[in-house]
């Protein structure tokens, strides 16, 4: 409760007006009451009030005395003693301001956990990113894969650097033909040679399983029909007897005739050792294209070869 100072005229005549408290003057602080028990204040009329003892430096003299800003002492309920100032001029500020601070007190500081935001996972994106792992897995398994070309056994048709897609959908319906360019690990034969199965290489198919395959005077033969191949680097320098392709096999060899180690040095390839087909290359961005001949598979003519197959040793070779 906090004690104003009224004018006696405004205590003896109840229609008594106060002045006009837009004129104010010099703040007069009141001496502190200090109380050894509480005061119990009561209001025994309307009209009237019990008043608190209070000292003042001076007193009104007459009806016109100003309202002074006054610093007073009350009481709590509790007995606990609290300051409180009035203002004629910035009381409406200071509520505003002691209401804005009981709005900062009521605010919950938000503390961050010992993981940074970003590895805060949430069961919905450990799901997303499982689900995005799998898709990924089981594309690169079963779908297509990118690969790599780090010789130049295929050139003109590939060179070193390039990036190329195998994919692996076609063979789960055909097997491969003549003129595929495929990926393949490295048959047995050539593990017998210090290559394992992580090895890849990559080779055209020149002909399929049933087949007789020839090189002689820089042309290739397959049953005894020449093929024309623009797209080799130069006319093989070496010659090759006749050899007829096993089942489940095929005869590859590399764009780069004289520079590939492949079929004419360690015979056919197992057809389960093919990884894919390749028909796109995506890099360098001035040779992006796809890989498959306009031709599609070659044909040739069959015709009976009798033939006595030799052995053929593998050996060695950078390629």
């Amino acid at each position: 409760v906090c004690v104003h100072l009224l004018s006696p005229l405004s205590l003896q005549n109840p229609n008594f007006a106060s002045p006009n408290l837009s004129a104010l003057i010099e703040t007069t602080n009141l001496a502190p009451v200090h109380l050894s028990r509480p005061v119990n204040l009561s209001i025994s009329r309307p009209a009237r009030a019990n008043l608190a003892h209070f000292a003042s430096s001076s007193s009104p003299s007459h009806a016109g005395a100003r309202i002074r800003r006054l610093n007073c002492k009350a009481l709590k309920d509790s007995g606990e003693e609290t300051e409180s100032a009035l203002d004629a001029s910035g009381g409406g500020g200071g509520g505003g301001g002691g209401g804005g601070g009981g709005g900062d007190d009521g605010e919950v500081e938000e503390q961050g956990g010992i993981l940074p935001d970003w590895l805060n996972v949430t069961p919905d994106d450990a799901k997303t990113v499982f689900a995005a792992l799998a898709i990924s897995l089981a594309f690169r398994s079963f779908v297509a894969e990118p690969r790599y070309i780090p010789s130049l056994s295929m050139y003109p048709t590939f060179d070193v650097g390039d990036r190329i897609v195998a994919e692996k959908v076609s063979y789960y319906f055909r097997k491969p033909c003549a003129n595929d360019i495929v990926i393949f690990k490295s048959p047995p034969v050539l593990q017998e040679v210090g290559y394992t199965d992580d090895d890849v290489f990559i080779k055209r198919v020149v002909a399929k399983a049933g087949d007789v395959v020839e090189v002689r005077g820089g042309k290739l033969f397959v049953n005894g029909v020449q093929r024309n191949e623009g797209f080799i680097m130069e006319p093989p320098s070496y010659a090759m007897t006749p050899i007829r392709v096993p089942e489940n096999s095929v005869f590859v060899m590399g764009d780069n005739r004289n520079n590939s180690y492949d079929s004419h040095v360690w015979g056919p390839l197992p057809a389960k050792n093919i990884i894919g087909r390749s028909i796109f290359r995506y890099w360098p961005p001035n040779r992006i294209g796809g890989t498959v001949l306009e031709t599609g598979c070659a044909v040739d003519k069959q015709e009976t070869i009798s033939l006595s197959e030799p052995k053929i040793q593998p050996e060695a070779s950078p390629q």
